[in-house]
């Protein structure tokens, strides 16, 4: 499958690598400080790192000796240095949450960064053979304010048992779980995914 004729999608990605082998991740569960709670908090932080530039700029073209242009310059770095610290606390963050799950049956149950041969399915070091594979479904988890789409990889007759899901934003259930019927050559329920997205209130793309 060529790259141009995939779906598009707000956060989850596709990709055909060179050796024909497809990688899907959902990036819905990945680890990004700036991009949590549908990226407000990383408005949030870089609306921080600004403020912190702009204010060390003030106090420096008014308690300083220096000039408008080093204030500015002392402020924009004051920014990065900001913003440098904020990707390395977030990469250490997702690091660690990465060694936990591998640890445990994660990415077992989550599929959020697998790839697919044509045969064989691989998330981390966990495989199957794809021919378990009957159909895909929406899913939905709400547990007080939070809430996980994901595309439930299923086998067995209608409302057998879950292979695996790929968590991914409200924006891309529908064509997450159309691509992934194709994807796994099984049979796409549209009027299930139609009542799915009415009932959540999502709008079809």
């Amino acid at each position: 499958m060529d790259d141009v004729n995939l779906p598009e999608f707000r956060l989850a990605k596709v990709k055909e690598m060179h050796n024909g082998v497809v990688r899907v991740k959902g990036n819905a569960n990945s680890v990004n400080l700036l991009r949590m709670e549908g990226g407000f908090a990383g408005v949030v932080l870089v609306g921080f790192c600004v403020i912190g530039g702009m204010f060390c700029t003030a106090w420096e073209m008014t308690y300083g000796e220096n000039g408008l242009f080093e204030s500015a310059m002392l402020g924009l770095g004051v920014f990065l240095f900001f913003l440098a610290f904020i990707l390395f606390v977030s990469g250490l963050l997702a690091g660690f949450i990465t060694l936990l799950r591998l640890l445990g049956n994660y990415y077992q149950k989550y599929w959020d960064d697998f790839t697919f041969d044509g045969v064989t399915v691989k998330s981390r070091r966990f495989q199957i053979d794809a021919s378990e594979i009957t159909f895909v479904r929406p899913r939905v988890g709400k547990s007080g304010d939070d809430v996980e789409f994901s595309a439930s990889v299923r086998g067995g007759p209608k409302g057998g048992r879950e292979l695996g899901r790929i968590v991914v934003d409200s924006f891309d259930i529908a064509n997450m779980v159309e691509y992934l019927s194709s994807l796994f050559d099984v049979p796409l329920d549209e009027e299930g995914l139609e009542k799915f997205l009415k009932k959540e209130g999502i709008a079809p793309e």
